[in-house]
């Protein structure tokens, strides 16, 4: 009896990688002339366009005139798009990215006829524990993918996979690869005993892993098409002229949705895998491909924290005074973002990574500017009390807490000014104060305008805004005395205090005391400096390294200031490191790693806040800042998408892996997408990022977190690492230097810490959305017009008057935690979405909302663990 081959039609489509947009433009605009030409008559029966729509809208946006000829394809279920907009990088795309991902492929697809509802990610370096979940909601049932299943998994090829909430999605995994016989079929040499795959692997060992690992017994998936492949025609003609030369193999076309309902119809106790998808023993996952090009992976991570938890609040709730919703700028931002976040995560060309970088910025830009435009409204749209009041709009876009507080910047004619709310003055500490030059720029002094002379003053308001989506105006009187005002106190002992904590920079280096606990932390951060003769992909720890640890004990004080509303402290230092590999070979530490940090307190804030600078002039060499935990740690706890995961701190086969014949090593790095726990009795240690990508669990007991700031790296791929040996990543051929990749220059940072007495996962969660979503102001003035960019455009009043306190929507009394809100495509009123990272259900809580919208009556009272939920609201 014969083995039955299911040949599935399709290709995977990079937009960049070591090529540019524009080659992969030309290569798709004759690849797919050609397609549609065999389509229609009939050469070819159906093809697979890699479960993404972002070429398909290239190739329209380029070829409009063929937009019927492609629909008319997709209603008839020959081309098969969606349900994705891109591929993505799995494990540090949000939650709302995936979301928006997901929304835009399948609202793309649908203009067209109809989208796939199989979630496909051939090339994605390993998947999620939330994707089951995510697709739930999007009414997929089943996923294709290649990369991030083990042995150890206890599946085959096909298998259910849960999330932590329940959801489940049947999983065919093409473990040999996407394209391993495609040459061979196209060739005529499928059954030479040469006959080899991409990798030089000869493919019958290939077949006979698949058919061990089938649930159909007997049968297999042969994927015919490969990366930026054209169209196969004849292949029923091939596949017939393959029938008739032998009895090994029958060799049927197929497709995905009717391979799956086969698997389906047979199968009705498939093995089921709760947890994430990172085996490296199959694929290449790149653990450490998270810090590479971390100045991009930072613009995107402010880009989605804008997004997310400002822009799409904000604009929601504009709303309720008449002011639009305004999708389409919303799905361009989301769009520019979406298509920088490949799976291959900038590990490309100088000249690519450059393009995704200027992409990555124009998403950022875009969320600003709408930020921008729309509190500048507000200030437009109220009525001072006189001319003499300047408004200043304060506005809070998270639903259930307070937002945090950042120092803002006053502008007046005069050192002197009052805040009010109303009637009541508000007090405020002065961080600093300093005088501008107004009025039309001139080479000579003496040539400027008299009198445009105006003061800026970085002030500490005394106010806690409230929770809930809404904005409140506070009133300016310019050259009004206050009475409740002060001076920040500065000091010439390095320490800060607030409620929470007592941080000092000591002859140890830095120590924090943790009030509410009674634990003092000694040298509670270092730096770590080691070599690194890696990629873009992965790093590579040299045969002689040489790493070098800075407690920042030598690090001076350089200012600060001190209050009860908050307290900063800035640090500088300098610490020698290798220029190179060759340096560092030699031990040899000859060039200067200059850094500042700044730490921060805020009032009545569990979050200790750290940003800072390096100045990097070393090459191939890794640093992370490193922060001293308690207690050996044996699993960490980080933020999924919507929810946690824990994971060993070290992989039981890190040892033997090479023995095991695995691609690569199970490197203990892991992405982190918003933040890392550790576990100790009577103390929970948690980092937030604020954009680095990448967490190590490190020291002799693997107790303390190592966060990776970057990695300075000359290359696309390097054949035979250390942790990855063989052929180089990328190319197989060819050897791309990336400078750029080196990181040499200024490089900023932000990260986050705080220390609980337990692990509460919804409680960690809301800390970091706080950390993430400082509140938005605004002041109309006139001293300054380019304060933001979009400032500077002159803008009309909104038709109707607004009013100096506005409340959208409130949310109290639940431990849930706010994802982001969004207009529901229908434009009948919002999602809201929300989740339940607790291994216990948790109560809803109550919604206050304004006038103009209604809740649905279907609100569920509790929320059920690890769930996600997406509520909406009507409006009346």
């Amino acid at each position: 009896m014969k083995t039955i081959a299911h040949c599935i039609h399709h290709t995977h489509w990079d937009p960049i990688w070591y090529f540019n947009t524009e080659d992969a433009l030309v290569q798709l605009s004759y690849n797919m002339k050609e397609l549609l030409n065999w389509l229609e008559e009939g050469r070819i029966r159906a093809f697979f366009f890699d479960g993404q729509t972002a070429a398909i809208e290239d190739y329209l946006r380029s070829h409009p005139e063929d937009r019927k000829r492609i629909a008319r394809e997709v209603r008839l279920g020959r081309l098969v798009i969606g349900p994705f907009h891109s591929q993505l990088d799995c494990f540090i795309s949000s939650g709302e990215s995936v979301w928006q991902n997901l929304r835009l492929g399948i609202q793309f697809a649908k203009t067209l006829g109809k989208t796939s509802r199989i979630a496909y990610l051939p090339d994605s370096f390993g998947h999620s524990q939330d994707f089951p979940m995510v697709f739930r909601h999007f009414g997929i049932r089943d996923f294709v993918i290649t990369r991030g299943v083990g042995d150890d998994y206890g599946v085959g090829n096909e298998f259910c996979w849960r999330s932590p909430d329940g959801s489940e999605v049947l999983v065919a995994v093409m473990t040999a690869g996407y394209g391993y016989g495609t040459y061979p079929f196209k060739d005529g040499t499928f059954f030479n005993e040469k006959a080899s795959d991409y990798n030089l692997r000869k493919i019958r060992p290939l077949m006979d892993r698949l058919l061990e690992k089938s649930s159909l017994p007997g049968e297999f998936v042969l994927p015919l098409g490969f990366d930026q492949n054209p169209a196969i025609p004849d292949i029923e003609r091939r596949m017939a002229e393959y029938n008739a030369s032998q009895d090994e193999i029958e060799f049927r076309e197929t497709n995905w949705k009717d391979f799956l309902g086969r698997v389906r119809q047979q199968n009705h106790s498939l093995p089921v895998y709760l947890g994430e998808l990172n085996s490296p023993q199959y694929h290449r996952i790149h653990r450490s491909v998270f810090s590479a090009r971390a100045d991009i992976k930072t613009i995107q991570d402010r880009t989605e924290r804008l997004l997310t938890y400002i822009v799409q609040p904000m604009m929601a709730a504009m709303t309720g005074l008449g002011v639009p919703w305004d999708q389409g700028l919303l799905d361009r931002a989301w769009e520019l973002l979406i298509r920088s976040q490949t799976h291959a995560s900038a590990t490309m060309t100088d000249d690519t990574n450059a393009f995704v970088k200027t992409q990555s910025l124009t998403a950022l830009h875009l969320g600003e500017a709408m930020q921008g435009y729309l509190v500048k409204l507000i200030s437009l749209s109220i009525s001072p009390r006189s001319e003499k009041v300047m408004p200043l709009v304060l506005f809070s876009t998270l639903p259930d807490q307070e937002p945090r507080m950042e120092p803002l910047e006053i502008y007046s004619s005069s050192p002197i000014f009052a805040l009010k709310d109303g009637e009541e003055e508000i007090p405020y500490t002065v961080i600093r104060s300093e005088i501008r030059e107004g009025g039309v720029a001139r080479r000579r002094p003496e040539d400027r305008e008299p009198n445009r002379r105006y003061f800026v003053t970085t002030i500490l308001p005394g106010i806690l805004p409230r929770a809930g989506i809404g904005y409140r105006v506070v009133d300016i009187l310019d050259g009004i005395a206050p009475n409740f005002a002060k001076r920040a106190k500065t000091f010439s002992t390095p320490r800060i205090e607030n409620e929470f904590y007592r941080v000092e920079k000591t002859l140890l280096g830095i120590s924090i005391q943790d009030k509410k606990n009674n634990l003092l932390h000694e040298r509670a951060l270092y730096w770590e400096e080691s070599g690194d003769e890696g990629d873009n992909y992965d790093y590579s720890p040299p045969e002689s390294d040489w790493v070098l640890m800075d407690d920042l004990s030598s690090a001076a004080l350089q200012g600060g200031f001190a209050d009860e509303r908050g307290s900063e402290m800035i640090l500088r230092g300098t610490i020698l490191v290798p220029k190179d590999l060759e340096s560092r070979s030699e031990k040899r530490a000859d060039v200067e790693m200059e850094y500042e940090i700044r730490i921060n307190l805020g009032e009545n804030d569990p979050v200790i806040y750290l940003n800072g600078k390096i100045q990097n002039k070393a090459k191939n060499h890794r640093v992370r800042l490193v922060f001293s935990g308690s207690g050996p740690q044996t699993r960490s706890i980080a933020a999924t998408q919507y929810g946690i995961i824990e994971r060993p701190t070290r992989d039981a086969m890190i040892d033997h892996w090479k023995e095991a014949g695995w691609f690569e090593e199970p490197s203990p790095t892991f992405p982190l997408l918003h933040f890392v726990s550790s576990q100790a009795p009577g103390n929970v240690l948690t980092i937030f990022t604020g954009g680095p990508k990448e967490y190590e669990f490190i020291g002799d007991e693997t107790e303390d977190i190592a966060v990776t700031l970057f990695r300075s790296v000359g290359h696309m791929g390097l054949p035979d690492l250390s942790r990855r040996p063989g052929r180089p990543s990328g190319l197989d051929f060819k050897i791309i230097e990336t400078p750029q990749s080196q990181m040499i220059g200024e490089f900023s940072w932000s990260l986050g810490l705080s220390y609980e007495r337990e692990m509460d996962p919804n409680r960690v969660w809301k800390h970091y959305i706080r950390y993430a979503a400082p509140m938005t102001s605004f002041q109309r003035q006139s001293f300054d017009k380019t304060v933001t960019n979009i400032a500077y455009f002159p803008t009309n009043p909104w038709k109707n008057e607004f009013p100096t306190r506005f409340d959208w929507l409130h949310w109290e009394g639940s431990p849930a935690v706010f994802g982001s809100v969004t207009a529901i495509e229908d434009g009948i009123g919002f999602g809201l979405r929300a989740f339940n990272s607790a291994a216990e259900s948790v109560p809803m809580g109550k919604f206050y909302l304004n006038e103009g919208i209604v809740a649905d009556p279907s609100f569920p009272d509790t929320l059920a663990p690890h769930k996600l939920w997406n509520g909406r609201f009507f409006r009346k």
